[in-house]
């Protein structure tokens, strides 16, 4: 050989390093590249799983939300989470069900098989490529194990000192990254399930806690309705409370029966609020509408109004789940009394979409017509009355039970007072009067001239001369015809310019002035035809019109 000079020498020593210096920074930059790129996937995956914490309320949907991001952003293929509940609740991701039959059978072999061990066993396990059966081992040991002879691992959601779930996958990041980094990262994610099932079970603490606050309340207010409802120490008042207390419960129709104005939607309210159905709808279908308007109402359909868009909701499913209260059923055309005949006998509402959904609805109906008689004059189908008669109910007229006026009166007024802010004083003369008078027009009528009486009172008391002339008429035990006859006109003349003012007042829509008086529209519309005001309402609506 022949022998190499000192430059040769320092020349071969100087590019040897320089070699190796350019292999060591390119591993160098492929490894400090990777780890940027795990750091970068762990950032967006958490902070992904932040911005679902916010669904603690929908825990089903936020883990989903959580199996989705780590399908679409690491390199996860399989994943799924399990947590117990009062029962074993599974939750697959979405691309589970794309992914292979093996690892579709892995899964659910590990939930079969290790479930008992996952609950008490706070440690990491895997289910290898050997083997079906889940192996529970330390961190160290599992992660000793070559991450190609994996097929699941896992770890366990770990609330408190309780483990109430588990979190497995098939892989966390590809193979350049090592297992150990795999199972900190997922150690990360369970923890973060573990924060969204404790804000879900606090909420559902809180939640629970204010449905039974709310249902001592309803409760409370239920039973203050009922005692305002049934206000009185007559016979019929206490055997009306008793009937309401024991239909409340049942399921089965009910039929309010009584005169107009004795408070039956009232009543069927408070039937609905204290029963098992308070906290779900109370929806009225007032059966006097215009059968074309009442068929949009209770079934459902498009609208037929100008600029209305879609289809309206009928009633029907508007009460499911509570209770539908048809008001003076007795109003009902023939063909509506079929569809609510079928619809008690199928407990079911067909759409004109031609879908059908079943209801569970309760029905509760009123009356204030004699049905027994419109079913012998062919007005009402005798079929729908038994239907409907299941558990009747009377509410009696006032004077029925002239007993509990004085308590009325003291209702009526001391509420007339609060909402408008006055004290007036009833003269004894004045009181015996309005104890003694009959009130045919029931709770409506008194309820209404107890606010005239408190508005009108002069001097802050009610005195004779400010009683309606309809209560005059009462007490004149020892009238002559011709005085008879003279106070009936003056009655007549009242009533007319009272019904006139109202219709005037209202626009002279008269649905509108009979609530005002507290009447129902068939006895505005016999006041009206008796006083002969149609051609008044005529002109009035023709000048409206014009002005518009």
């Amino acid at each position: 050989m022949g022998r190499i000079t000192r430059c040769e020498f320092a020349e071969s020593q100087h590019r040897r390093p320089r070699g190796r210096t350019f292999i060591n920074v390119w591993i160098h930059y492929q490894v400090v590249t990777m780890q940027r790129n795990v750091c970068e996937l762990k950032l967006d995956v958490l902070t992904g799983i932040c911005r679902i914490i916010g669904q603690a309320l929908h825990l089903e949907q936020a883990i989903e939300d959580i199996l989705s991001i780590l399908t679409e952003t690491l390199s996860v293929q399989t994943a799924a989470v399990m947590l117990k509940n009062k029962e074993f609740n599974y939750l697959i991701s979405p691309s589970f069900h794309q992914a292979d039959t093996n690892s579709s059978k892995d899964i659910r072999s590990l939930f079969k098989n290790g479930v008992g061990l996952i609950f008490s066993l706070a440690q990491p396990f895997a289910v290898l490529r050997s083997s079906k059966k889940p192996l529970f081992l330390d961190h160290k040991a599992l992660c000793s194990i070559p991450k190609d002879q994996i097929r699941l691992f896992g770890a366990p959601v770990v609330l408190g000192e309780n483990v109430v779930g588990a979190i497995a996958v098939d892989r966390i990041f590809d193979e350049r990254v090592s297992l150990g980094e795999d199972i900190g990262f997922l150690y990360s994610i369970a923890d973060f399930i573990a924060r969204i099932v404790s804000l879900g079970q606090h909420a559902k603490m809180r939640e629970e806690l204010l449905v039974r606050e709310n249902m001592v309340l309803r409760a409370r207010i239920s039973e203050e309705h009922l005692s305002s409802a049934c206000l009185g120490k007559s016979v019929s008042m206490k055997r009306l409370e008793e009937e309401i207390r024991k239909v409340a419960p049942s399921k089965e129709p009910i039929l309010l029966w009584g005169e107009a104005g004795v408070g039956k939607t009232y009543i069927a309210r408070i039937i609905h609020e204290l029963g098992p159905r308070g906290s779900h709808p109370f929806v009225v279908a007032h059966c006097s509408l215009p059968e074309d308007l009442l068929e949009q109402e209770l079934f459902g359909g498009a609208t037929p109004f100008a600029g209305s868009v879609g289809v309206k909701a009928s009633l029907l499913e508007k009460a499911d789940g509570g209770t539908l209260y048809l008001n003076e059923v007795g109003d009902l055309s023939s063909s509506h009394q079929i569809k609510i005949l079928e619809f008690l006998e199928q407990f079911e509402s067909r759409k004109f979409s031609g879908t059908s959904k079943c209801l569970d609805i309760r029905l509760t109906a009123s009356t204030s017509r004699d049905l027994s008689e419109a079913v012998s004059r062919g007005f009402f189908r005798k079929d729908l009355l038994h239907k409907l008669n299941v558990l009747p109910i009377h509410v009696p007229p006032i004077r029925e039970r002239k007993e509990d006026i004085p308590l009325l009166i003291g209702h009526f007024l001391e509420k007339a007072c609060g909402e408008h802010g006055l004290e007036p004083r009833i003269a004894p003369q004045a009181l015996k009067m309005l104890s003694e008078y009959e009130w045919p027009g029931n709770l409506h009528e008194m309820k209404n001239s107890f606010t005239r009486l408190v508005i009108m009172a002069n001097g802050g008391k009610i005195n004779m001369e400010d009683l309606p002339m309809v209560f005059n008429s009462a007490y004149s035990v020892e009238r002559k015809p011709q005085e008879d006859i003279a106070a009936i006109s003056r009655l007549d003349e009242m009533e007319r310019k009272e019904v006139s003012a109202a219709l005037e007042r209202n626009k002279w829509v008269q649905r509108k002035a009979a609530n005002d008086l507290g009447l129902t529209f068939r006895q505005l519309n016999y006041r009206v035809k008796k006083f002969g005001l149609e051609r008044l309402i005529n002109e009035n609506r023709t000048r409206a019109r014009r002005r518009g």
